[in-house]
Formats: structure tokens, C-alpha cells, sequence
């Protein structure tokens, strides 16, 4: 194992701390070495975007955190990330994280990992950050990421994808992660995709190119479209999801409705491939024992991506004649649990700001 010594300066807090160059948090491959060192920044520092910046970091990336959630930053900038895998024994780094309105200097690549409903306000605060060679690439759950970011920077920056990396966030500065993953990306115009999929494996995160990435994005929407709805009115995480016996036919309620609106926008949807891939996500060795973001955010009182996913389909069915029951009533449902939460919590806090 080697270990480098580095220093930390984030307002007045100085860490000194070691970089341990095995990747600890991750469950994939770390590829050869390569002399691809960026300037990264994570605009979305939760559960997903600190488990990728511990990596990202490790392999030898300079990486800060953009975040929203004061709790959270000064967790992480005081006494630093606590990073627990499966059984393991918690491990600490350091990654500096601020607000949008505290990030300076410019950086090679940003990657998005915002809420959708959240990525146009984000974009609008980092601005001053973006320059033309700038390259975005959002992961962010859910549809109409690319036309939002479209309207903040040429299409010549703009790199879409999707994830299969899983994270928790247990509380502030604090991520419980899981299984392995992977990323699919597409250059939207002329960018540069192999040096940015070079830095992700340079990382050990399983980047892979892709001729298509809007079937990918569709791909992982109906994947999540049956996860994090299903896992938030079932109360479960993956796995025991998996253990109901309607489970697979709950999925194809949902993911027949998907292909027949895909179908109406020149997107085809892919049921059975979807199905084979939760299938693989449902054992705990991958992602089972994790609790999809959707179950995290109403624990937290958050409003959800539902609009993004089911709520879409449901959207654009009703917009084309394509009747969508089941997402529509998935939808309903998981906004009347949005309230429910929401004023459970404002009671614990006695703070009825609802």
C-alpha cells in the first residue's frame, strides 16, 4: 500500500492527513495508471457525489465538493468524511466542500449529481466556475437533464451518463456504501469523452463509453422508476423488495407503461434487459442492503425526483394518449408520503414551516 502525506487549507481549517491509494470504498477495478490527473469539482456532495469524490481523490484527482447542507459541510471540513463499507471499519477523508457561492478557480471537468429538480439553480451558482473548456458530465437521476443544462453551456461541454454506484448518507459527513458500479457516458457534442473516461478509471470507477446514452439514461430511469418508488411504499431496501412475491410484477406494471411512452419519443426501451439488471441489483453483494435515494430524501423530508421518473411517464402518456395508470397512481402515491413525512418531521422539530 503507499500512502502520500498532503495537506488540507479550507477557511481556517488545516488537516494533515494520508491519501490511501487502494481503493477502499470502491468495488470494482482500478485500470493501469495514467498520467490523467484533473481539477474536479462534485456539484451535489450527498450520498453518491462524496463516494465518488473519496475515489476520484484516491486516484489521484484534485476534487472539492459543492454542496447546499451547512450540517454537511462542516462535518466534512472539521472532522472529515467517514466512509463505512459493508462490515468494514469506518474510514476517514478529506475532501473540501463549500457552498456554490465560496467556490473559485476553474476546473477541468464538474460533475453534476444534483437533484433534477434542483440542476438549473445549481448551474445558475456556479457559473462564475464554468469557462468554455469546462466539461460537465451529469449523472443525476432522471429525464431532462440535457435540456436543462443546454440552456447554461454549449453543447461542445455537455457529457451525459448514468451510474450504477450506490451510497447512503447516514447523517452529516457520514455515507455507508455498498457493492460495486459503473458509468456510462456520451459526449452530447464534439467533447473530449476518452480523457474523461481515462480520469474516472484512472479512479477505479468502471467508466464506459457509449454510442447512445440517451437508451442508457431511459435504461436506468426505468430501474429507478421501479426501485426508489417501490422501496419508499414498501419501506424496504433493494433486497427485501426482491423478497415480495409480486415484486418482478409490480416492475413490469411500471416498465410496460415506460415502453410504450419511450416508443412515442423514438426511445426504445429495453423491459427485459431492465428486468435482468434489478434481477443482479436485488442480491446484497451488489446493491441489495442499500436504500435507493428516493427512500433517503423522505426520511429527510425532501421532496423527491418522482415528477422526473414516474411522474414523467406519466406526463408525457398523458400529453401523447398513451394511458399510464400505474405510474400515475405510483406517482400520487409517493407525493401524499412526500406530505406525510414532511410534517412528521416539522412536528419532531416543533417547526410547522410546512
Amino acid at each position: 500500500m503507499t500512502t502520500i502525506s498532503s495537506d488540507l487549507q479550507y477557511g481556517k481549517i488545516k488537516v494533515k492527513h494520508f491519501i490511501q491509494l487502494i481503493l477502499i470504498v470502491n468495488g470494482g477495478t482500478q485500470g493501469s495508471r495514467v498520467n490523467n490527473n484533473m481539477k474536479i469539482a462534485i456539484a451535489g456532495f450527498g450520498a453518491l457525489g462524496a463516494r465518488l469524490g473519496v475515489m476520484l481523490q484516491a486516484g489521484g484527482h484534485e476534487v472539492t465538493g459543492i454542496d447546499g447542507w451547512p450540517a454537511h459541510i462542516a462535518a466534512i471540513n472539521t472532522k472529515g468524511l467517514t466512509v463505512v463499507k459493508d462490515n468494514d471499519a469506518p474510514q476517514k477523508y478529506f475532501v473540501p466542500v463549500m457552498p456554490a457561492s465560496e467556490v473559485t478557480g476553474t476546473f477541468d471537468l464538474i460533475i453534476l449529481l444534483t437533484k433534477t429538480p434542483q440542476l438549473d439553480r445549481m448551474l445558475t451558482d456556479i457559473q462564475p466556475i464554468i469557462t468554455d473548456t469546462t466539461k460537465l458530465l451529469v449523472l443525476s437521476n432522471g429525464l431532462g437533464n440535457i435540456e436543462v443544462m443546454a440552456k447554461h453551456v454549449s453543447r461542445h461541454q455537455i457529457l451525459a451518463g448514468v451510474t450504477l454506484w450506490t451510497s447512503s448518507l447516514i447523517k452529516p459527513g457520514e455515507i455507508h456504501v455498498t457493492g460495486s458500479g459503473s458509468i456510462k457516458l456520451q459526449a452530447i457534442g464534439d467533447a473530449d469523452v476518452q480523457s474523461i473516461a481515462d480520469a474516472l478509471n484512472q479512479a477505479g470507477l468502471n467508466a464506459e463509453i457509449t454510442p447512445d446514452v440517451m437508451t442508457a439514461i431511459w435504461h436506468k430511469a426505468g430501474i429507478n422508476a421501479v426501485l426508489n418508488p417501490l422501496s419508499v411504499l414498501l419501506n424496504a431496501n433493494i433486497a427485501e423488495f426482491g423478497t415480495a412475491g409480486n415484486a418482478m410484477d409490480l416492475a413490469l406494471n411500471i416498465l410496460d407503461e415506460m415502453k410504450q411512452v419511450g416508443a412515442s419519443q423514438g426511445i426504445k426501451v429495453d423491459v427485459s434487459g431492465i428486468m435482468t439488471d434489478l434481477s443482479q441489483l436485488l442480491k446484497p453483494e451488489n446493491a441489495g442492503n442499500h436504500f435507493p435515494s428516493m427512500y433517503q430524501d423522505i426520511q429527510n423530508g425532501k421532496h423527491t425526483e418522482i415528477d422526473f421518473l414516474n411522474g414523467y411517464f406519466a406526463k408525457i402518456g398523458h400529453e401523447s394518449g398513451i394511458p399510464t395508470p400505474f405510474n400515475a397512481l405510483v406517482t400520487r402515491l409517493i407525493h401524499a408520503k412526500e406530505d406525510i413525512e414532511r410534517v412528521k418531521l416539522a412536528k419532531q422539530q416543533e417547526n410547522f414551516e410546512i
